[in-house]
Protein backbone atom coordinates (compact mmCIF):
# COMPACT_ATOMS: atom_id res chain seq x y z
CA UNK A 1 0.00 0.00 0.00
CA UNK A 2 1.39 3.46 -1.07
CA UNK A 3 0.50 6.94 -0.47
CA UNK A 4 -2.00 8.98 -2.98
CA UNK A 5 0.24 11.46 -5.02
CA UNK A 6 -2.17 14.79 -4.52
CA UNK A 7 -0.72 16.02 -7.72
CA UNK A 8 0.53 19.44 -6.16
CA UNK A 9 2.11 20.00 -9.98
CA UNK A 10 -1.39 20.20 -11.22
CA UNK A 11 -2.32 22.62 -8.14
CA UNK A 12 0.80 24.69 -8.52
CA UNK A 13 0.18 25.67 -12.12
CA UNK A 14 -3.31 26.05 -12.01
CA UNK A 15 -1.99 28.89 -9.44
CA UNK A 16 0.55 30.10 -11.81
CA UNK A 17 -2.03 30.69 -14.27
CA UNK A 18 -4.27 32.47 -12.68
CA UNK A 19 -1.59 34.48 -11.38
CA UNK A 20 -0.71 35.33 -15.15
CA UNK A 21 -4.35 36.51 -15.90
CA UNK A 22 -4.52 38.92 -13.08
CA UNK A 23 -1.30 40.07 -13.88
CA UNK A 24 -2.44 40.60 -17.55
CA UNK A 25 -5.81 42.07 -16.30
CA UNK A 26 -3.52 44.38 -14.49
CA UNK A 27 -1.42 45.48 -17.02
CA UNK A 28 -4.47 45.94 -19.36
CA UNK A 29 -6.23 48.56 -17.19
CA UNK A 30 -2.42 50.43 -17.59
CA UNK A 31 -2.35 50.36 -21.40
CA UNK A 32 -6.19 50.75 -22.19
CA UNK A 33 -5.63 53.91 -20.05
CA UNK A 34 -2.88 55.48 -21.93
CA UNK A 35 -4.36 54.16 -25.41
CA UNK A 36 -7.69 56.01 -24.64
CA UNK A 37 -6.00 59.36 -22.98
CA UNK A 38 -3.51 59.22 -25.97
CA UNK A 39 -6.15 59.07 -28.44
CA UNK A 40 -8.51 61.45 -26.87
CA UNK A 41 -5.49 64.21 -26.76
CA UNK A 42 -4.87 63.58 -30.25
CA UNK A 43 -8.01 62.68 -32.19
CA UNK A 44 -10.61 65.64 -32.89
CA UNK A 45 -13.83 64.68 -31.41
CA UNK A 46 -16.54 66.97 -31.19
CA UNK A 47 -17.36 65.90 -27.62
CA UNK A 48 -13.86 66.13 -26.73
CA UNK A 49 -12.42 68.64 -23.91
CA UNK A 50 -9.24 70.54 -23.06
CA UNK A 51 -5.89 68.90 -22.36
CA UNK A 52 -6.36 70.51 -18.53
CA UNK A 53 -9.51 68.79 -18.46
CA UNK A 54 -8.81 65.37 -19.59
CA UNK A 55 -5.17 65.05 -18.29
CA UNK A 56 -6.02 65.61 -14.50
CA UNK A 57 -9.07 62.87 -14.57
CA UNK A 58 -6.53 60.65 -16.36
CA UNK A 59 -4.16 60.75 -13.58
CA UNK A 60 -6.74 60.25 -11.23
CA UNK A 61 -7.52 56.88 -12.78
CA UNK A 62 -3.71 56.06 -13.23
CA UNK A 63 -3.35 56.82 -9.39
CA UNK A 64 -6.19 54.52 -8.62
CA UNK A 65 -5.05 51.55 -10.33
CA UNK A 66 -1.74 52.39 -8.90
CA UNK A 67 -3.65 51.87 -5.82
CA UNK A 68 -4.81 48.52 -6.58
CA UNK A 69 -1.59 47.58 -7.21
CA UNK A 70 -0.65 47.99 -3.58
CA UNK A 71 -3.48 46.94 -1.81
CA UNK A 72 -2.85 43.33 -4.36
CA UNK A 73 0.83 43.37 -2.44
CA UNK A 74 -0.64 43.58 0.94
CA UNK A 75 -3.87 40.86 0.89
CA UNK A 76 -6.37 40.49 3.72
CA UNK A 77 -6.42 37.62 6.22
CA UNK A 78 -9.00 35.64 3.40
CA UNK A 79 -6.43 36.26 0.77
CA UNK A 80 -8.65 38.74 -1.21
CA UNK A 81 -7.12 42.36 -2.02
CA UNK A 82 -8.23 45.06 0.99
CA UNK A 83 -11.57 46.79 0.03
CA UNK A 84 -12.32 45.48 -3.06
CA UNK A 85 -16.17 46.98 -3.50
CA UNK A 86 -14.78 51.03 -2.17
CA UNK A 87 -11.94 50.32 -4.89
CA UNK A 88 -14.04 49.14 -7.48
CA UNK A 89 -16.79 51.96 -6.51
CA UNK A 90 -13.66 54.28 -7.12
CA UNK A 91 -12.95 53.40 -10.11
CA UNK A 92 -16.26 53.13 -11.44
CA UNK A 93 -16.84 56.76 -10.95
CA UNK A 94 -13.33 57.53 -12.70
CA UNK A 95 -14.43 55.49 -15.38
CA UNK A 96 -18.07 57.25 -15.83
CA UNK A 97 -16.41 60.76 -15.62
CA UNK A 98 -14.35 60.28 -18.28
CA UNK A 99 -16.36 58.45 -20.36
CA UNK A 100 -18.36 61.88 -20.31
CA UNK A 101 -15.42 63.47 -21.08
CA UNK A 102 -14.80 61.48 -24.31
CA UNK A 103 -16.14 58.37 -25.32
CA UNK A 104 -12.92 57.42 -26.32
CA UNK A 105 -12.28 56.31 -22.72
CA UNK A 106 -14.66 53.69 -23.42
CA UNK A 107 -11.31 51.46 -24.55
CA UNK A 108 -10.51 52.01 -20.65
CA UNK A 109 -14.59 51.55 -19.63
CA UNK A 110 -13.24 47.84 -19.86
CA UNK A 111 -11.17 47.48 -17.20
CA UNK A 112 -14.54 47.79 -14.94
CA UNK A 113 -15.53 44.36 -16.13
CA UNK A 114 -11.71 42.93 -15.69
CA UNK A 115 -11.93 44.60 -12.02
CA UNK A 116 -15.07 43.18 -11.38
CA UNK A 117 -13.82 39.71 -12.40
CA UNK A 118 -11.05 39.75 -10.44
CA UNK A 119 -11.49 41.21 -6.96
CA UNK A 120 -15.44 40.53 -6.25
CA UNK A 121 -17.17 37.64 -5.17
CA UNK A 122 -20.68 36.09 -5.19
CA UNK A 123 -23.32 38.82 -5.81
CA UNK A 124 -21.14 41.54 -5.27
CA UNK A 125 -19.31 40.31 -9.17
CA UNK A 126 -22.70 40.02 -11.01
CA UNK A 127 -23.92 43.70 -9.59
CA UNK A 128 -20.28 45.17 -10.40
CA UNK A 129 -19.81 43.06 -13.73
CA UNK A 130 -23.52 44.87 -14.54
CA UNK A 131 -22.72 48.26 -13.50
CA UNK A 132 -19.32 48.15 -15.83
CA UNK A 133 -21.36 48.05 -18.84
CA UNK A 134 -23.20 51.61 -17.83
CA UNK A 135 -20.27 53.26 -18.53
CA UNK A 136 -19.31 51.04 -21.71
CA UNK A 137 -23.03 51.38 -23.16
CA UNK A 138 -22.74 55.39 -22.28
CA UNK A 139 -19.36 55.72 -24.70
CA UNK A 140 -20.47 53.71 -27.47
CA UNK A 141 -23.40 55.78 -27.55
CA UNK A 142 -21.45 59.14 -28.15
CA UNK A 143 -20.77 59.62 -24.34
CA UNK A 144 -23.54 61.61 -23.58
CA UNK A 145 -26.22 61.58 -21.15
CA UNK A 146 -29.85 61.02 -23.27
CA UNK A 147 -31.69 64.14 -23.35
CA UNK A 148 -34.68 61.93 -25.89
CA UNK A 149 -36.81 59.30 -26.01
CA UNK A 150 -34.62 57.87 -28.75
CA UNK A 151 -31.62 57.94 -27.19
CA UNK A 152 -32.41 56.84 -24.01
CA UNK A 153 -34.19 53.43 -26.11
CA UNK A 154 -30.64 53.59 -28.10
CA UNK A 155 -28.80 53.29 -24.94
CA UNK A 156 -30.99 50.78 -23.31
CA UNK A 157 -30.41 48.79 -26.20
CA UNK A 158 -26.63 48.82 -26.15
CA UNK A 159 -26.66 48.18 -22.15
CA UNK A 160 -28.80 45.35 -22.89
CA UNK A 161 -26.10 43.67 -25.42
CA UNK A 162 -23.92 44.47 -23.19
CA UNK A 163 -25.25 42.89 -20.05
CA UNK A 164 -25.60 39.91 -22.22
CA UNK A 165 -22.16 39.75 -22.89
CA UNK A 166 -21.09 40.71 -19.58
CA UNK A 167 -23.62 37.59 -18.19
CA UNK A 168 -21.51 35.74 -20.25
CA UNK A 169 -18.24 36.63 -18.99
CA UNK A 170 -19.68 36.63 -15.29
CA UNK A 171 -20.77 33.03 -16.35
CA UNK A 172 -17.65 31.90 -17.34
CA UNK A 173 -15.46 33.01 -14.19
CA UNK A 174 -18.06 31.70 -11.90
CA UNK A 175 -17.97 28.57 -13.80
CA UNK A 176 -14.20 28.80 -13.59
CA UNK A 177 -14.16 29.49 -9.93
CA UNK A 178 -16.24 26.70 -8.83
CA UNK A 179 -13.35 24.66 -10.48
CA UNK A 180 -10.76 26.23 -8.84
CA UNK A 181 -12.59 25.72 -5.35
CA UNK A 182 -13.36 22.19 -6.17
CA UNK A 183 -10.02 21.08 -6.89
CA UNK A 184 -8.54 23.13 -4.08
CA UNK A 185 -10.78 21.24 -1.84
CA UNK A 186 -10.35 17.73 -3.93
CA UNK A 187 -6.61 18.76 -2.98
CA UNK A 188 -6.91 19.77 0.13
CA UNK A 189 -9.11 16.39 1.27
CA UNK A 190 -6.44 14.49 -0.70
CA UNK A 191 -3.78 16.16 1.46
CA UNK A 192 -5.37 15.34 4.48
CA UNK A 193 -6.13 11.34 3.70
CA UNK A 194 -2.30 11.34 2.68
CA UNK A 195 -1.52 12.39 6.11
CA UNK A 196 -4.09 9.68 7.59
CA UNK A 197 -2.84 7.12 5.13
CA UNK A 198 0.86 7.88 5.99
CA UNK A 199 0.03 7.72 9.92
CA UNK A 200 -1.66 4.64 9.24
CA UNK A 201 1.72 3.17 7.54
CA UNK A 202 3.37 3.89 10.69
CA UNK A 203 0.80 2.41 12.71
CA UNK A 204 0.59 -0.62 11.04
CA UNK A 205 4.38 -0.88 10.70
CA UNK A 206 4.53 -0.73 14.34
CA UNK A 207 1.57 -3.64 14.79
CA UNK A 208 3.48 -5.86 12.01
CA UNK A 209 6.81 -5.41 13.75
CA UNK A 210 4.68 -6.13 17.67
CA UNK A 211 3.07 -9.42 15.62
CA UNK A 212 6.26 -10.67 14.59
CA UNK A 213 7.25 -10.79 18.07
CA UNK A 214 4.91 -12.47 19.71
CA UNK A 215 4.49 -14.58 16.78
CA UNK A 216 8.46 -15.45 17.43
CA UNK A 217 7.27 -15.72 21.47
CA UNK A 218 4.71 -17.49 20.40
CA UNK A 219 6.34 -20.27 18.26
CA UNK A 220 9.18 -20.45 21.13
CA UNK A 221 6.27 -21.40 23.55
CA UNK A 222 4.55 -23.43 21.13
CA UNK A 223 8.04 -25.75 20.37
CA UNK A 224 9.27 -25.56 24.33
CA UNK A 225 5.06 -27.31 24.73
CA UNK A 226 5.71 -29.58 22.06
CA UNK A 227 9.22 -30.76 22.89
CA UNK A 228 7.97 -31.12 26.87
CA UNK A 229 4.87 -33.36 25.51
CA UNK A 230 7.33 -35.71 23.32
CA UNK A 231 9.93 -35.80 26.39
CA UNK A 232 7.15 -37.49 28.27
CA UNK A 233 5.94 -39.67 25.81
CA UNK A 234 9.02 -40.53 24.84
CA UNK A 235 12.36 -40.37 26.99
CA UNK A 236 10.36 -40.27 30.31
CA UNK A 237 8.00 -43.59 29.79
CA UNK A 238 11.39 -44.72 28.49
CA UNK A 239 12.97 -43.72 31.22
CA UNK A 240 9.62 -45.28 33.74
CA UNK A 241 9.82 -48.71 31.79
CA UNK A 242 13.42 -48.98 32.35
CA UNK A 243 13.37 -48.29 36.26
CA UNK A 244 10.51 -50.82 36.00
CA UNK A 245 12.38 -53.48 34.26
CA UNK A 246 15.17 -52.80 36.30
CA UNK A 247 13.88 -53.31 39.64
CA UNK A 248 11.77 -56.65 38.18
CA UNK A 249 15.28 -57.74 37.53
CA UNK A 250 16.86 -56.90 40.94
CA UNK A 251 14.09 -58.71 42.51
CA UNK A 252 14.44 -61.70 40.44
CA UNK A 253 18.25 -61.99 40.51
CA UNK A 254 18.31 -64.93 43.23
CA UNK A 255 15.52 -66.65 42.53
CA UNK A 256 15.31 -66.71 38.61
CA UNK A 257 18.35 -65.40 36.20
CA UNK A 258 16.45 -66.43 33.33
CA UNK A 259 13.91 -63.91 34.35
CA UNK A 260 16.12 -60.95 35.23
CA UNK A 261 18.17 -61.68 32.25
CA UNK A 262 14.55 -61.16 30.20
CA UNK A 263 13.87 -58.17 32.25
CA UNK A 264 17.78 -56.63 31.87
CA UNK A 265 16.88 -57.22 28.05
CA UNK A 266 13.89 -55.37 28.12
CA UNK A 267 15.20 -52.75 29.76
CA UNK A 268 18.11 -52.14 27.06
CA UNK A 269 15.51 -52.13 24.27
CA UNK A 270 13.42 -49.84 26.05
CA UNK A 271 16.92 -47.36 26.55
CA UNK A 272 17.62 -47.97 22.66
CA UNK A 273 14.19 -47.67 21.54
CA UNK A 274 14.03 -44.59 23.84
CA UNK A 275 17.12 -42.77 22.57
CA UNK A 276 15.79 -43.33 18.90
CA UNK A 277 12.12 -41.68 20.07
CA UNK A 278 14.25 -38.72 21.72
CA UNK A 279 15.96 -37.59 18.10
CA UNK A 280 12.93 -38.14 16.08
CA UNK A 281 11.33 -35.59 18.60
CA UNK A 282 14.04 -33.15 18.96
CA UNK A 283 13.85 -33.35 14.81
CA UNK A 284 9.86 -32.90 14.72
CA UNK A 285 9.97 -36.09 13.36
CA UNK A 286 6.65 -39.00 13.39
CA UNK A 287 7.09 -41.23 15.61
CA UNK A 288 8.72 -44.90 14.50
CA UNK A 289 5.97 -46.65 15.12
CA UNK A 290 3.69 -45.01 12.48
CA UNK A 291 6.86 -44.69 9.77
CA UNK A 292 7.10 -48.71 10.03
CA UNK A 293 2.77 -49.25 9.66
CA UNK A 294 -0.13 -47.99 9.54
CA UNK A 295 -2.20 -47.23 12.91
CA UNK A 296 -4.07 -50.37 13.63
CA UNK A 297 -0.49 -51.93 13.10
CA UNK A 298 0.89 -49.41 15.15
CA UNK A 299 -1.32 -49.83 17.90
CA UNK A 300 -1.06 -53.72 17.91
CA UNK A 301 2.70 -53.79 18.32
CA UNK A 302 2.36 -51.54 20.98
CA UNK A 303 0.21 -53.17 22.69
CA UNK A 304 2.27 -56.29 22.62
CA UNK A 305 5.04 -55.05 23.34
CA UNK A 306 3.31 -53.88 26.93
CA UNK A 307 2.07 -57.18 27.23
CA UNK A 308 5.27 -58.72 27.37
CA UNK A 309 6.83 -56.48 29.26
CA UNK A 310 4.75 -56.25 32.14
CA UNK A 311 3.06 -59.70 31.64
CA UNK A 312 -0.61 -58.43 31.67
CA UNK A 313 -3.34 -59.38 29.25
CA UNK A 314 -4.10 -57.25 26.41
CA UNK A 315 -6.34 -56.55 23.73
CA UNK A 316 -6.94 -54.10 20.69
CA UNK A 317 -10.19 -54.24 19.07
CA UNK A 318 -10.66 -52.23 16.13
CA UNK A 319 -14.36 -51.32 14.65
CA UNK A 320 -15.26 -49.83 11.00
CA UNK A 321 -12.90 -48.87 8.42
CA UNK A 322 -9.63 -48.59 8.69
CA UNK A 323 -7.85 -45.59 6.82
CA UNK A 324 -5.39 -43.38 6.65
CA UNK A 325 -5.58 -40.27 8.77
CA UNK A 326 -3.91 -36.69 9.07
CA UNK A 327 -0.24 -37.48 10.84
CA UNK A 328 -1.03 -35.15 13.19
CA UNK A 329 -4.30 -37.26 14.58
CA UNK A 330 -2.43 -40.40 14.21
CA UNK A 331 0.04 -39.29 16.55
CA UNK A 332 -1.66 -37.77 19.02
CA UNK A 333 -4.13 -41.33 19.24
CA UNK A 334 -0.57 -42.94 19.49
CA UNK A 335 0.55 -41.03 22.09
CA UNK A 336 -3.01 -41.39 24.04
CA UNK A 337 -2.64 -45.49 23.69
CA UNK A 338 1.51 -45.38 25.03
CA UNK A 339 0.28 -43.12 28.16
CA UNK A 340 -2.57 -44.58 29.00
CA UNK A 341 -0.52 -48.05 28.81
CA UNK A 342 2.59 -46.66 31.19
CA UNK A 343 0.06 -45.63 33.57
CA UNK A 344 -2.20 -48.80 33.91
CA UNK A 345 1.51 -50.70 34.38
CA UNK A 346 2.57 -47.67 36.53
CA UNK A 347 0.12 -46.72 38.82
CA UNK A 348 -2.92 -49.10 38.03
CA UNK A 349 -1.39 -52.11 38.65
CA UNK A 350 -3.63 -53.83 36.18
CA UNK A 351 -4.18 -57.50 35.34
CA UNK A 352 -5.94 -56.97 31.90
CA UNK A 353 -6.33 -53.89 29.70
CA UNK A 354 -8.21 -53.55 26.32
CA UNK A 355 -7.86 -50.75 23.52
CA UNK A 356 -10.66 -50.42 21.14
CA UNK A 357 -9.78 -48.03 17.96
CA UNK A 358 -13.04 -47.11 16.21
CA UNK A 359 -13.27 -45.25 12.63
CA UNK A 360 -16.55 -43.66 12.04
CA UNK A 361 -17.41 -41.50 9.16
CA UNK A 362 -16.31 -38.37 10.84
CA UNK A 363 -14.64 -39.13 14.07
CA UNK A 364 -12.35 -41.64 15.15
CA UNK A 365 -12.08 -42.67 18.72
CA UNK A 366 -9.87 -44.81 21.20
CA UNK A 367 -11.03 -46.02 24.31
CA UNK A 368 -8.58 -47.76 26.98
CA UNK A 369 -9.80 -49.41 29.30
CA UNK A 370 -8.13 -51.47 32.67
CA UNK A 371 -9.28 -53.48 35.75
CA UNK A 372 -6.82 -51.40 38.24
CA UNK A 373 -6.86 -49.48 41.55
CA UNK A 374 -8.81 -46.27 39.82
CA UNK A 375 -8.39 -42.79 41.47
CA UNK A 376 -10.25 -40.12 42.34
CA UNK A 377 -10.26 -37.78 39.49
CA UNK A 378 -11.73 -34.96 41.68
CA UNK A 379 -8.29 -35.07 43.81
CA UNK A 380 -5.15 -33.20 43.39
CA UNK A 381 -2.73 -35.08 41.34
CA UNK A 382 -0.24 -34.80 44.02
CA UNK A 383 -2.53 -36.72 46.17
CA UNK A 384 -4.34 -39.26 43.81
CA UNK A 385 -3.37 -42.71 44.36
CA UNK A 386 -1.98 -43.38 40.83
CA UNK A 387 0.12 -40.54 42.18
CA UNK A 388 1.02 -38.89 38.35
CA UNK A 389 -1.23 -36.32 36.84
CA UNK A 390 1.25 -34.58 34.09
CA UNK A 391 0.56 -37.45 31.77
CA UNK A 392 -3.62 -36.95 31.67
CA UNK A 393 -2.78 -32.96 31.39
CA UNK A 394 -0.53 -33.78 28.25
CA UNK A 395 -3.56 -36.40 26.66
CA UNK A 396 -6.08 -33.88 27.42
CA UNK A 397 -3.93 -30.79 25.65
CA UNK A 398 -2.93 -33.29 22.71
CA UNK A 399 -6.18 -34.07 21.89
CA UNK A 400 -7.92 -30.75 22.19
CA UNK A 401 -5.44 -29.45 20.39
CA UNK A 402 -6.91 -30.60 17.47
CA UNK A 403 -10.61 -29.99 18.43
CA UNK A 404 -11.33 -33.64 19.69
CA UNK A 405 -12.75 -34.63 23.02
CA UNK A 406 -10.75 -36.14 25.59
CA UNK A 407 -12.88 -38.26 28.76
CA UNK A 408 -12.05 -39.89 31.47
CA UNK A 409 -14.00 -42.32 33.56
CA UNK A 410 -12.49 -43.79 36.96
CA UNK A 411 -13.15 -44.68 40.86
CA UNK A 412 -11.28 -45.62 43.47
CA UNK A 413 -11.24 -49.75 42.94
CA UNK A 414 -13.26 -49.43 39.92
CA UNK A 415 -10.56 -49.14 37.11
CA UNK A 416 -9.50 -46.56 34.84
CA UNK A 417 -11.38 -45.85 30.90
CA UNK A 418 -9.47 -43.12 28.75
CA UNK A 419 -11.44 -41.89 25.73
CA UNK A 420 -10.06 -40.00 23.31
CA UNK A 421 -12.16 -38.83 20.02
CA UNK A 422 -10.58 -36.62 17.36
CA UNK A 423 -11.68 -35.72 13.85
CA UNK A 424 -11.30 -38.05 10.96
CA UNK A 425 -9.28 -35.74 8.87
CA UNK A 426 -7.86 -37.96 6.08
CA UNK A 427 -4.92 -37.64 4.36
CA UNK A 428 -6.10 -36.11 1.16
CA UNK A 429 -7.62 -33.35 3.06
Amino acid sequence: MGVIKDRPADETALGAWQHRLDRVATLLGYVSLLIATALALLVDVPTARSAAAVLPTAAVALLWLLLRTALDRHPGPDGRARHAGAHFTGLLAVITVLVLDNPLFGFFAFTGYLHAAQYLRGRARAVGTALAAVPTSLAQTGGVLPDSLAKLGGLLTVLAFNLVVAGVMFAFREVTDRLSARRKEANDELAEANRRLTEMLAENAGLHAQLLVQAREAGAADERRRLAREIHDTVAQGLAGIVTQLQAADQTRAQDAAAADRHLDNAAALARESLTQARRAVHALRPLELERAALPEALAELVEQWQQRHSAASALTVTGEARPLHPEVEVTLLRVAQESLANAAKYARAARVGLTLSYMPDVVTLDVRDDGVGFDPAAEPASRATGGGYGLDVMRRRVLRLAGRFDLETEPGAGTTVSATLPAISVEE
